[in-house]
């Protein structure tokens, strides 16, 4: 049974403003993505408030339409953009922040599910003794219209930090995880008369 103490779990949605990003300059700042933007906002913000020891960067899809822009380029014997592509893979959006940010925390991206994103936290914090704290920064855009199965949602990003001291969460079953929608974990976290969902359920801290 894993057991983590979860805080400061937040939201960043595209219609809230991003004022924690105005120190990157506009140049910048105007080339970032939408998605790119709500991730670096959740990071930063998170860790104004908190120093945490690592960071754990997740989505599913990442900035999936960079990818498919890509892929059109390629197929209509058109030279994919460098920066394009640079910003295309998955691990992009945890370099962008390490640069802008000016942030030198040891970090982790992962392409998986909200549930096993908090599995990695939860391991780096068991294996690796010097690390208290882990900031996870989940993010997610819905699939261009191509996708068949695409799921319609505006971007988002979410973040929270972990910990091992006083949980107050658990994950009792990770086989009933699989479905799991992070915004429904959300919610259920903030709902103080729930108590599981799915394979999660709450504990004293």
């Amino acid at each position: 049974m894993l057991q983590l103490h979860l805080s400061n779990l937040r939201v960043y949605d595209a219609q809230q403003g991003l004022p924690v990003l105005e120190h990157i300059p506009a140049i910048q700042r105007r080339r970032l993505s939408a998605l790119a933007k709500l991730a670096l906002s959740a990071a930063s913000e998170a860790k104004q408030q908190q120093s945490v020891d690592y960071i754990v960067w997740a989505s599913r899809y990442g900035d999936e339409a960079k990818t498919l822009n890509i892929l059109k380029d390629v197929l209509t014997e058109q030279t994919p953009s460098p920066t394009q592509f640079s910003t295309s893979v998955h691990n992009a959006i945890a370099g962008l922040y390490s640069i802008l940010c000016k942030d030198e925390t040891v970090s982790t991206s992962l392409s998986c599910s909200w549930t096993q994103a908090m599995i990695e936290a939860y391991a780096i914090l068991k294996a690796q003794p010097d690390i208290q704290q882990v900031l996870l920064v989940y993010y997610e855009a819905a699939l261009p219209d191509i996708y068949q199965d695409r799921e319609d949602f505006e971007p988002f990003a979410l973040s929270t930090v972990l910990s091992l001291n006083q949980a107050n969460i658990k994950l009792l079953s990770i086989e009933q995880t699989d479905q799991l929608d992070v915004i429904d974990f959300y919610h259920f976290w903030q709902d103080k008369n729930r108590s599981k969902l799915l394979g999660w359920q709450k504990c004293s801290s």
